[in-house]
């Protein structure tokens, strides 16, 4: 009997979920439905026979509900009674009708997740294999944590057989700390459970690791786990404070090969957010540890971290240096997705300086090394260069069907949006063009909500207004923007966009401002191409015109700072606590503000331009739930 034909009785967070939908998202779910537990994107366009470029909104849409998610590499129901409650909604004719366009149906292959007692698991047969095994097998247990805890940006992936089976040996063989029992194959497959099938089931299994407070290199590792789970879903405090977690754990129960990777991987993230500071603290504990150690994996990925970490802020002769000094320490040791890694950097960086052919040859190369990584996990991080390399010189309407054909999960993936900086404002600059307007917005929402579930971190505040000041060519966004990216190439890329549309508003003056900016920083940090394309801009900026016309769209804010909590009204002011709400450079603002300073008068004081002060009011404004100057100030006072 097929399922949709037996009673159910969803429970009541089922119903919740489903209510909430947008009528795109729940028919894009209903279609899904009919066709399986899983799923591919392409065989539910077929189901409601249109393109899968058109249902990357209301895919969004699902997966932020928690009604879809990923598996492997496709895409399924979180919960089995959602697929059932959805069928039961389809009436028998469009039942019919729909399935006349839908793939045969394939039965959900059910997740084997071996329990935490279980010994190593048995090897596949001879005719699965794709690698030799024991090419696999003398992979050292370093490279093969080293793939895992840093490579994890699709968590809910399970670990190819392959993969499974090196593993095992390796952690069943890694040598105990000094002083302790062996954990033997008990703590082989409670590491190895960690990484199972299913985000979930990965999440409870670590979460119930680390509450025994035991000290084990187990809990250690699930703390990891945690930390890349929550990094990998976007939720940034909880993934940075599980790595501080980590740290604060015994870490001579970890076997002296895999000391140096709480530290790498905290300093990693910090990396990524913009806290270059505080990453470079962590960045030294890793390489002490590694130089202490002889340990020739984490030396190459340290090296290849501070380049990482010398790009972000400009300084590019010094991070190629030593990026190309940790790819060929990571390809002398068979470090495959740390060269890949470091490979993709250059790629970028060559890029930039407009030697595309080169970029494209460290691509392949790169694509080489995680082919050579037994199990072949493929890094986000990799697919964005090669989206980025891969399409330099394409038409944007090539550009954006190749993103969706071949690179789909830089749209929907939060660790994407936290590889670069300006991901988003290049995401959506290159929709815009292709006339992709509603997946332009679609990676502005995704933008938008990561920085709202992180409030506190400018960098992602910054490309959200990146982005969005794109998308509805607002003047104000983009000048926040170029002001608050912490990273070079991306306050540089927000003038060159700010100066592009003012420049096409025929606003010269105000156009050769910003990019004059734009050159400058570009030159800064040795990016030759984008020089030689803002002098060209500059040159038609030559001539003065009248103002072009038309009023900025408002700039978004974080829903955190308009919600109301328990207690508090919608409309009613929440100035108890004006001075916690609001960042350092919006309270100074609104006390000037509140002292009866005109915008000008505030730009001349803070040295910022009215855009800015302007751009920086709203905020406060939602911030607070005041709509005048005189609410603000009976705020503020």
């Amino acid at each position: 009997m097929p399922d949709y034909l037996i009673p159910y009785e969803p429970p009541l967070d089922v119903l919740l979920e489903l209510a909430e939908l947008s009528e795109p998202a729940l028919e894009f779910a209903q279609a899904a439905a009919l066709v399986g537990e899983a799923f591919t994107l392409q065989e539910v366009a077929r189901v409601q026979s249109v393109t899968a470029l058109s249902m990357l909104s209301a895919l969004e849409e699902t997966i932020a509900a928690g009604v879809i998610g990923f598996r492997g590499k496709g895409l399924a129901f979180r919960s089995p009674g959602l697929r059932r409650k959805l069928n039961t909604r389809i009436s028998a004719p469009v039942r019919q009708a729909l399935l006349r366009g839908a793939p045969p149906h394939r039965p959900a292959e059910p997740a084997a997740v071996a329990p935490c007692t279980e010994a190593r698991p048995k090897p596949p047969a001879a005719t699965e294999r794709s690698l030799p095994m024991g090419r696999m097998a003398e992979q050292a247990p370093e490279s093969l944590m080293s793939a895992l805890l840093l490579c994890r940006e699709n968590p809910g992936r399970p670990l190819d057989p392959h993969t499974e089976v090196a593993l095992s040996r390796a952690l069943t063989q890694a040598p105990a700390p000094v002083g302790r029992a062996a954990g033997g194959d008990t703590d082989a497959a409670r590491i190895l459970a960690l990484f199972g099938p299913g985000e979930t089931e990965q999440r409870d299994r670590a979460r119930a690791i680390v509450a025994t407070r035991g000290r084990s290199a187990v809990s250690v590792v699930a703390a990891m786990v945690l930390a890349n789970l929550d990094w990998a879903a976007g939720r940034i405090d909880q993934a940075l404070e599980w790595g501080h977690e980590a740290l604060r754990m015994d870490q001579d129960a970890l076997p002296v090969a895999w000391r140096p990777y709480p530290s790498h991987t905290l300093a990693v993230m910090l990396i990524h957010l913009g806290r270059f500071t505080e990453g470079e603290v962590h960045l030294a504990r890793t390489r002490e540890l590694a130089e202490r150690l002889d340990h020739p994996w984490a030396l190459a990925e340290s090296s290849i971290a501070r380049g990482q970490l010398l790009m972000g802020t400009g300084r590019t002769e010094k991070a190629e240096a030593e990026i190309r000094a940790g790819v060929a320490r990571a390809q002398r040791v068979d470090a495959h997705l740390a060269a890949a890694h470091g490979l993709s950097l250059l790629s970028l960086m060559t890029l930039a300086q407009g030697h595309w052919s080169e970029a494209a040859d460290q691509i392949w190369r790169a694509r080489s090394e995680i082919v050579a990584q037994p199990g072949a996990l493929r890094p986000a991080r990799h697919d964005w260069a090669d989206f980025r390399v891969t399409t330099a010189g394409m038409d944007a309407a090539g550009a954006v069907g190749l993103l969706v054909k071949r690179f789909p999960d830089l749209l929907t993936k939060a660790s994407v949006f936290l590889l670069d900086a300006g991901g988003a404002a290049h995401l959506v600059r290159l929709c815009r063009a292709a006339g992709e307007k509603t997946l332009a917005a679609a990676v502005t929402r995704r933008a938008a909500r990561l920085a709202d579930q992180n409030a506190g971190h400018q960098g992602l505040a910054a490309a959200a207004g990146h982005a969005w000041g794109l998308l509805h060519q607002d003047a104000d966004a983009l000048e926040y923007a170029a002001l608050q990216h912490s990273v070079p190439w991306a306050a540089a890329a927000a003038s060159e966009d700010l100066g592009t549309m003012l420049l096409e508003r025929r606003d010269g003056l105000a156009a050769r401002r910003h990019l004059g900016t734009a050159l400058e920083g570009y030159r800064a940090i040795g990016a030759l191409a984008s020089v030689t394309r803002v002098e060209s801009l500059l040159r038609k900026a030559g001539g003065d015109g009248p103002r072009g016309a038309g009023k900025a769209v408002p700039a978004p804010v974080p829903a955190s700072a308009t919600a109301t909590g328990p207690g508090r009204r919608p409309g009613r002011p929440s100035g108890s606590r004006p001075r916690s709400e609001l960042t350092e450079i919006e309270y100074g603002i609104a006390r000037l503000v509140a002292e009866g300073l005109t915008n000008q008068q505030v730009a001349n004081r803070v040295s910022r331009s009215p855009h800015t002060v302007n751009y920086h009011l709203r905020q406060i404004y939602r911030k607070l739930d005041v709509d005048s100057r005189v609410k603000l100030a009976r705020v503020l006072h």
